[in-house]
């Protein structure tokens, strides 16, 4: 008999074998685009990195992308968003639709792009009236548009394209968008002066995974797997996830590698130091490099705090500031999912190992206060 794969899959920007817990998301969303109603017309997928925010966003455009009336455009961050969305619907709409469009005036389409038939000072404009003939004909062809945009940051570009898909779903066209992004670079996207609309969009936040799911799936991959485990074990491993799904995956991946017929604690033993320095390397790194100095000094208290749970008087009182001032702060993490409320006046990590890479980040780094 051939061994079974593991199952787990820790890379980021994938969706992964075993993926958990936002089911009900998927069919929502996918019901309210097809029906034309409800908030995700325009939607925002936002949350700290690793929460499966690519993973959802996949999951949406897969299965919109194997119905014949959608068309789904990935556009990367660049410089030329506009004119990348129009040339992709060309190349991503079916023969009928692709003969409709070529009977657009002044444009000519080919495999490899487009070109406007006359000269224009401003491409831009014109790139705005095209991208509305070309909804016109997918209207007359029954067709919806969704447009996914991983990570989004403001941009001008973001900006420029976000402020013509407003005009377009003014308009009537039929035209979506879904971005993921931070939490940080979707309010600053949401509070831009010119796209203030974004603030109505479906909003849809990630944060941690179900621990009684992540038990649940846990104990099916290994029984399908032909590993045995028991409760105890389970709940050690389900515990160290935290909910965090990169964590899930991670510890998952590993636990799988070192154990053979069964699943024991020394496998979870075994795991831990590659599962660590994954998290570090592969996720803490960059989330504390995107946090301001202050913030990183909250998190810095928090952590040489011999308790799990630290009370903000605690901190308060070593950054020798008001409480107005701390509690500032201690929103700001919490709304980066970086900590969370742990009862009145009390906070903790929000993540597996949090306070170990921090100390340890100091130490490597010879981080002074």
């Amino acid at each position: 008999m051939s061994e079974i794969m593991n199952p787990f899959d820790p890379n980021f920007g994938k969706v992964p074998k075993i993926y958990l817990g936002r089911q009900k998301i998927v069919e929502d969303i996918v019901r309210s685009l097809e029906s034309g109603t409800g908030p995700y017309q325009t939607s925002m997928i936002y949350g700290m990195r690793g929460v499966g925010k690519t993973s959802l966003l996949a999951d949406i455009t897969s299965t919109l992308e194997k119905k014949n009336n959608w068309i789904v455009i990935y556009l990367a961050m660049t410089s030329d968003l506009l004119a990348t969305l129009i040339q992709s619907i060309y190349q991503e709409a079916a023969n009928p639709v692709k003969k409709a469009l070529n009977n657009i005036d002044g444009v000519k389409f080919s495999a490899f792009g487009f070109e406007l038939e006359i000269h224009v000072s401003n491409p831009q404009s014109t790139y705005q009236v095209l991208l509305e003939e070309m909804l016109k004909v997918l209207k007359s062809h029954g067709q919806s548009l969704l447009i996914a945009i991983d990570e989004v940051k403001e941009t001008p570009e973001i900006v420029n394209l976000a402020s013509i898909y407003q005009i377009m779903v003014l308009k009537k066209y039929p035209i979506n968008i879904m971005m993921t992004g931070l939490p940080k670079n979707v309010s600053e996207l949401q509070n831009n002066d010119v796209l203030t609309f974004l603030l109505r969009s479906g909003r849809v936040p990630l944060g941690p995974l179900d621990l009684f799911d992540i038990k649940y799936r846990y104990q099916k991959a290994f029984e399908r797997g032909n590993k045995e485990i028991d409760n105890s074990t389970l709940m050690k491993m389900t515990k160290l996830t935290k909910g965090y799904a990169y964590a899930f995956q991670d510890l998952g991946y590993y636990v799988w590698q070192n154990s053979a017929d069964k699943v024991t604690d020394q496998s979870i033993v075994k795991s831990i130091s590659s599962f660590k320095n994954d998290l570090f390397r592969n996720a803490y790194t960059k989330i504390i490099s995107e946090l301001s100095p202050i913030d990183r000094k909250f998190l810095s208290i928090m952590a040489h705090n011999p308790k799990n749970i630290v009370n903000i008087s605690d901190i308060r009182h070593q950054m020798k500031k008001s409480p107005n001032y701390v509690s500032q702060y201690r929103q700001r993490l919490i709304d980066s999912q970086v900590i969370v409320d742990a009862g009145y006046g009390k906070v903790a990590f929000s993540l597996p190992f949090m306070k170990d890479f921090l100390l340890e980040a100091e130490e490597l780094y010879e981080i002074d206060d």
